[in-house]
This record gives C-alpha cells, sequence and structure tokens, in this order.
C-alpha cells in the first residue's frame, strides 16, 4: 500500500502438531511418521550449513496431505558445516540442548538434541524436562533422569536416550555423517527413505478444513487476535514510493 509493505506467507491450513497431540495421542506409527520427516528436514538443512536451533511441536506446521511443513526460520544460522561452532544464546527453553545452557561453543548436534526432545514429546505427548519457570526447566535439562515408561517399545527409550546425551560429542548425529548415523537406528527400521523423500509414504494423518478460510485447526487464543498494524510515522515520499514500484510477488 502507499505507507505498509505487508510480508504474506504461505497458510498452512492443518495447524501445527502441537495442536494436534494436545487434541489427541500419537501413536507410535504416527509419531515416527513425522519424526522421519521432521529428519529429513534436518538433514537438508545441514547439507546446507544451516543449524535450526528452534525445534518444537509448534514449529511443525500439517498440511492438508498430512505431511510436515517446518516453519520459524527465525534462529537459523548460516555456514555452519561439520565442526563449525557459535556461542549465541538461545532456543525454546524445553528444548534447548545442554551445552548452549552452559554457554559452550556448539555446534549442529544442538539440532539432534532438540530433535531427540521432539520425538520424546510425539511418543508420550509431554516433555522429558519439567518445571515451574525457565530456571528449574533449565536444571531439568543439566541434571535430572530422564524418565522412560515401562510400556515404551525398547526402539523408542534407545533412539531418545541416543539422542538426548548429554556430552555431545557422544551424541546420535553428531558425528560427521549427521543425519545418516540416525537413519541407522532400530527405531527407523523398514522406512525407505527415497520414500518417504519423495511423499511416497501415505501419511497416518490428514487434517481436514470447510474451506480456505477455515481457520479451526488452531488455536481460538491466535485466532481471534485483532490484527495490529505498526502505526505510521511519517508518509514515504514521491521519491521513497519509487524504491517500491513492482514489490509484489505472486506464488504459484
Amino acid at each position: 500500500t502507499e505507507s505498509r509493505v505487508y510480508f504474506v506467507m504461505e497458510y498452512v491450513s492443518g495447524g501445527d502438531l502441537m495442536w494436534h497431540i494436545q487434541r489427541e495421542p500419537f501413536s507410535e506409527r504416527r509419531a515416527k511418521f513425522y519424526a522421519c520427516e521432521v529428519l529429513l528436514a534436518l538433514e537438508y538443512f545441514h547439507t546446507q550449513g544451516i543449524i535450526y536451533r528452534d525445534l518444537k511441536l509448534d514449529n511443525i506446521m500439517l498440511g492438508l496431505d498430512g505431511h510436515i511443513k517446518v516453519a520459524d526460520y527465525g534462529l537459523c544460522k548460516e555456514n555452519m558445516w561439520y565442526g563449525d561452532t557459535t556461542g549465541t544464546f538461545c532456543g525454546t527453553p524445553e528444548f534447548m540442548a545442554p551445552e548452549i545452557l552452559l554457554e559452550q561453543k556448539y555446534g549442529r548436534a544442538v539440532d539432534w538434541w532438540a530433535f531427540g526432545v521432539l520425538v520424546y514429546e510425539m511418543l508420550l505427548g509431554q516433555s522429558p524436562f519439567r518445571g515451574e519457570d525457565e530456571d528449574e526447566i533449565f536444571d531439568a535439562i543439566l541434571e535430572d533422569e530422564i524418565l522412560y515408561p515401562v510400556n515404551m517399545s525398547r526402539d523408542s527409550v534407545s533412539i531418545c536416550q541416543r539422542l538426548l546425551t548429554r556430552d555431545p560429542k557422544k551424541r546420535l548425529g553428531a558425528g560427521p555423517s549427521d543425519a545418516a548415523e540416525i537413519k541407522e537406528h532400530p527405531f527407523f527400521h523398514g522406512v525407505n527413505w527415497e520414500d518417504m523423500l519423495a511423499k511416497r509414504v501415505p501419511p497416518p494423518f490428514c487434517p481436514t478444513i470447510n474451506g480456505p478460510l477455515d481457520t479451526s485447526n488452531f488455536d481460538e487464543e491466535f485466532t481471534r487476535e485483532r490484527p495490529a498494524l505498526t502505526p505510521i510515522n511519517n508518509p514515504l515520499s514521491r521519491v521513497e514510493q519509487q524504491e517500491f514500484q513492482n514489490f509484489s510477488y505472486i506464488a504459484d
């Protein structure tokens, strides 16, 4: 418009995994399917030298075809190849790796720690680390024993334990082979990764909507919010307006 630039993103109407797991616990089959697709997404990031650093159920969207889409790249860091490190303290508390909390230099293994938390949450419907506030959650991440119910499958327990290893050097996926090491874990036995990447594996669940403007797969806390536009300070001059000529894009 004459006064504002609007950044419009794709509307993924199927909602996020947090919304869905709060309404119905995931079966191991469903959790494994999402874990496979998230693993492939993280693998792609890492092959591009990117660490994601904000993996959580809220950032995994579901398309109407039942396949996931990873959202929110605000905490990504580029030029992070195997052996490269950074030190920014960031992330969502329940998903932050111990090395981040200890303010140590860290690499892409922090994504595999967060992946372990995600897998645990999808399998059990709760976080492995609990607390009343951030400090208690951080203490739990650094010190608490992670509990697994007796009815949890051996392979499910094993992959969570391997990913939630506090020493990043010993964590599953921390080596130069990255995601390939995780794919070989027995939890993923029988997965055809080529078919998974090509979306040839039928999803265990497909969300439904009543129309293109349906927001029923999102919490009303958000859908009832009134849009708030940034106040206009000064009208743009004619010269400034010219900077935004043809500033539009229509996606296929």
